[in-house]
């Protein structure tokens, strides 16, 4: 009778040490999506935050609004980064800046009900001087 307990749990640790595996592999594979969005996220934001800047000081230098979106395009073509201009909004109290960005992600982007975290939305917004 204890022969065929001992066959009955035949392979257990083996089929437990593999389910732990998988465990661990998705895991890693989620931590390394919420490290590329997040890093993305920083990156985006810092970029959307000095063409606000740029753009400020052009509008105040100049008092045209045309150039201070110039001077935003201009630090976001400088930037080298892969993002999309949303919004430039130039006002006489503030200039904001609204990006989009996707992030390099592993699985996020193909699983359909979460792929929208891959797809970014940041803004960076900067006081205009004053006259």
């Amino acid at each position: 009778m204890r022969r065929t307990v001992i066959r009955g749990e035949a392979g257990l640790v083996g089929k437990i040490l593999l389910l732990w595996l998988l465990l661990l592999a998705a895991i890693v594979v989620v931590a390394i999506d919420a490290g590329s969005i997040l890093l993305t996220r920083s990156r985006a934001t810092d970029l959307a935050e000095d063409a606000s800047v740029s753009a400020a000081e052009a509008f105040g230098q100049t008092g045209d609004e045309q150039q201070a979106k110039l001077a935003a395009l201009d630090t976001i073509a400088d930037a080298d980064e892969a993002v999309r201009l949303k919004r430039i909004d130039v006002g006489r109290r503030e200039v904001t800046v609204v990006l989009v960005v996707r992030a390099d992600t592993l699985v996020v982007g193909r699983i359909p009900f979460v792929d929208d975290l891959e797809k970014l939305t940041v803004s960076g917004s900067t006081a205009a001087p004053r006259d």
